[in-house]
C-alpha cells in the first residue's frame, strides 16, 4: 500500500490538482490530508504565529476546506480540528496514524507528480528495508513563469526533498523540516532519482497569495513587493536581490 499524506492550509488551487492523478495509480494507495494551523513548534519554532485572517475556526478560508470535505471517503481520509496543531510534526502523526507498513510519500499541496512516477518510487520502496528514504531534485517555480535553475543553495539545498519513505512499524518522523526519521537507513539522493526522470514541480512561490502568507508565517519582511518586481524580469537573474532573505547565489529565470 502506498500512504500519500499532505498537511495544508489554503491549498488552493493546487490542492484541486491531485486526485485526479492519484486515481490513475495502477498500485493500492490511499491519500490522507491534515488540514489546519499549526504552531510555531519544535522544528517550526522559528516561523511566526499563523495571523487570524488566514484561517476561519484553524479551517482555511480559500475554498480548501470545502473541497476537502467534497473528496472525502473511501481512498481520501480528511482531518481537521477547531484547534491549532502543536507543530507541523503533529499534523504528520495525525496524518500517519494507523500506518505501519508500505510506502509513504509527501506530497504537498504544491507539489506536482504524475502517476507514472509514483508508481516508480513505489516499485523501488515497496521490497526496501524500513526506513529507507528518496530525495528528489524539483522545479521549484517563484513566479508562474519563473523557476529556479541553479542547484545548490535556494529550492535545492543539500538537505530538501526527502520526499519518500520506506514505512514500518516503528518508523516515525522526528521532524518535519527537514523530514526526518527516528532510524537511519538506505538513501537513494536525488542524483540518482533524477536520472530515472523522479523531478516534481514545486509552484512554491507561483501566485501571490502564496507569498503574502509566507510572508506573515515565515516573517520574510518585504518578500511580497521584491516578489512582484521580481515577476518584472526578463531573463537570469540573482534570486537574493528580489527575496530579502536570501544570502545564496541562486538564480531564477524564464520557463
Amino acid at each position: 500500500m502506498l500512504t500519500i499524506f499532505t498537511i495544508v492550509l489554503n491549498g488552493m488551487p493546487f490542492i484541486e490538482r491531485h486526485l485526479a492523478e492519484f486515481q490513475k495509480l495502477k498500485i493500492p494507495w490511499r491519500w490522507r490530508i491534515v488540514e489546519g494551523v499549526s504552531e510555531p513548534l519544535g522544528c517550526t519554532r522559528w516561523c511566526k504565529q499563523v495571523p487570524d485572517k488566514w484561517h476561519n475556526d484553524f479551517k482555511s478560508i480559500d475554498g480548501t476546506h470545502e473541497y476537502l470535505q467534497s473528496i472525502q471517503g473511501g481512498d481520501v481520509i480528511i482531518h481537521s480540528q477547531g484547534k491549532a496543531f502543536s507543530g507541523k510534526l503533529e499534523m504528520i502523526q495525525q496524518a500517519l496514524f494507523g500506518v505501519d507498513n508500505g510506502v509513504v510519500m509527501e506530497v504537498d499541496a504544491d507539489e506536482m507528480w504524475r502517476a507514472e512516477q509514483i508508481e516508480g518510487i513505489y516499485e523501488c520502496l515497496k521490497g526496501a528495508e524500513d526506513g529507507a528514504t528518496m530525495q528528489f531534485h524539483c522545479n521549484f517555480f517563484v513566479g508562474e513563469n519563473k523557476r529556479v535553475v541553479t542547484r545548490e543553495g535556494y529550492g535545492s539545498n543539500w538537505y530538501e526533498w526527502m520526499r519518500a519513505w520506506k514505512w514500518g512499524k516503528n518508523v516515525c518522523f522526528t521532524s518535519h523540516e527537514p523530514p526526518r526519521l527516528n532510524i537511519q537507513s538506505r538513501l537513494v539522493p536525488r542524483g540518482v532519482t533524477e536520472t530515472w526522470g523522479l523531478v516534481f514541480n514545486h509552484y512554491a512561490y507561483a501566485i501571490q497569495k502564496q507569498v503574502e502568507f509566507k510572508e506573515d508565517f515565515y516573517g520574510y519582511k518585504g518578500l511580497v513587493d521584491g516578489w512582484k518586481e521580481l515577476q518584472k524580469t526578463i531573463g537570469p537573474v540573482r534570486l537574493s536581490e528580489y527575496f530579502p532573505h536570501l544570502h545564496d547565489k541562486s538564480v531564477a529565470d524564464d520557463c
